[in-house]
């Protein structure tokens, strides 16, 4: 399960699915974003993994070792570093820029303005050296998190012992 209980309605019932239809001894991978991590801590609202419709549930590491012990499964192995994604700063601009100025050509929006466009535009351009920034700033993150505990994000292999 990489990166999928978060879209879904029922974590809950998704790791009693898993549950069910794995022997006893069989191992389950899960991989999601960590509402505990610095990142998200620092970035807050504009920290990508909060962006909505997409993302309903972030289950921090700790809920997720009581789930996956409530349905028979032993936690073999957590990781945090080595499961960051490489994107926080670049997905931070993304949002705000989209908050600040959201695509006047959005289906579910009003009809697009003069002004709405002429305001998206001047967003964008003025976002191409935040994104330029953020790449750098994502690149050396990613390389320290990997080397450290500090990823935004977390693996956890667990076996399952009971029927």
């Amino acid at each position: 399960m990489y990166h999928y209980l978060e879209h879904t309605r029922d974590p809950l019932a998704e790791l009693d699915a898993a549950a069910a239809v794995l022997p006893c001894g069989g191992y389950l991978t899960v991989e999601l974003p960590d509402p505990e991590s610095r990142m998200a801590r620092l970035l807050g609202p504009a920290w990508l993994p909060w962006f909505q419709p997409q993302h309903q549930h972030l289950v921090p590491a700790a809920n997720l070792r009581e789930a996956l012990a409530d349905r028979g499964f032993t936690v073999l192995a957590e990781e945090h570093g080595p499961a960051h994604q490489g994107n926080d700063f670049f997905g931070a601009v993304a949002l705000t820029a989209a908050r600040l100025a959201p695509d006047p050509d959005r289906p579910w929006g009003p009809p697009p303005t003069t002004g709405a466009r002429v305001l998206a535009g001047a967003v964008r351009v003025a976002s191409v050296p935040c994104f330029a920034a953020a790449a750098v700033l994502d690149a050396l993150r990613t390389a320290a998190a990997r080397y450290t505990d500090g990823g935004n994000a977390y693996r956890m292999l667990a076996r399952k012992d009971v029927p």
